[in-house]
């Protein structure tokens, strides 16, 4: 079936000090949402390591409508829209008890090539994926374009055993942990807006022992996040308020 649809209810380990859900959780929500979407399509985790290939995350937008509160049950789905360029889309979106869209996301993914840790053509998945195109999401995963502005945090973060996956890379959902922990350096309950839209760039691999300085600096309604290992950038986000 193309497209996936779950319940998933908001536990106490997805809220920051806050209350609200982490980014690191939303990330974690929609990428098991596609990853069971992958199984469904049978290109899921069990069929593409044998054959050394992986989806990796490029690109990934957000934008909020509604924070979802502790203990809500809410609805995830998410679906392949389109090939574009080499690269996979797949959106989905979460509602609430009543059926309102309360977030929405459009992602970009690239094949890639595990053993040899290069990219790459969408004509090497095993199968053809039936795409969506009837539903959509008013987001799209843009190239985060980081301004001059001075940084008000910098941090560096040593990526160690938690961080890696069985791609053997930070995982996708760790970087918004990190995009969290450079924009709330000293979290306090005061003067934090909550955030309506963000936009990550996985620009580099991140692997196990590097050192990722990381920084953040505010321009006009928006944060920006920056991660650097060995002078080459890792990520590169904005965050909307």
């Amino acid at each position: 079936m193309p497209i996936y649809e779950g319940k998933t209810r908001i536990t106490y380990y997805d809220l920051d000090f806050r209350g609200k859900v982490k980014l690191s959780a939303i990330l974690r929500i929609a990428h098991i949402a596609a990853d069971v979407n992958a199984n469904q399509l049978g290109i899921g985790f069990s069929v593409m390591m044998p054959l050394s290939i992986s989806f990796v995350l490029q690109r990934f937008a957000l934008k909020i409508q509604q924070m979802p509160k502790y203990d809500q049950v809410v609805t995830v789905r998410t679906w392949p829209a389109e090939t574009s360029r080499g690269t996979f889309i797949r959106k989905g979106d979460m509602h609430d008890e009543h059926g309102n869209r309360i977030m929405e996301w459009s992602s970009l993914w690239i094949l890639f090539d595990i053993a040899n840790r290069k990219i790459l053509k969408p004509s090497a998945l095993p199968v053809q994926v039936q795409c969506i195109s009837d539903i959509d999401v008013s987001i799209t995963p843009d190239k985060v374009v980081l301004p001059a502005c001075p940084p008000f945090a910098e941090h560096t973060h040593t990526v160690r055993y938690a961080d890696i996956d069985t791609n053997m890379h930070m995982n996708n959902s760790i970087y918004g942990d990190l995009i969290g922990n450079a924009i709330f350096p000293t979290p306090t309950l005061d003067n934090y807006p909550d955030w309506k839209e963000v936009q990550i760039n996985y620009l580099g691999e991140t692997l196990p022992g590097d050192q990722i300085k990381i920084t953040a600096c505010k321009d006009d309604d928006s944060y920006y996040a920056s991660g650097w290992a060995a002078d080459k950038i890792s990520f590169a986000a904005r965050v909307k308020v």
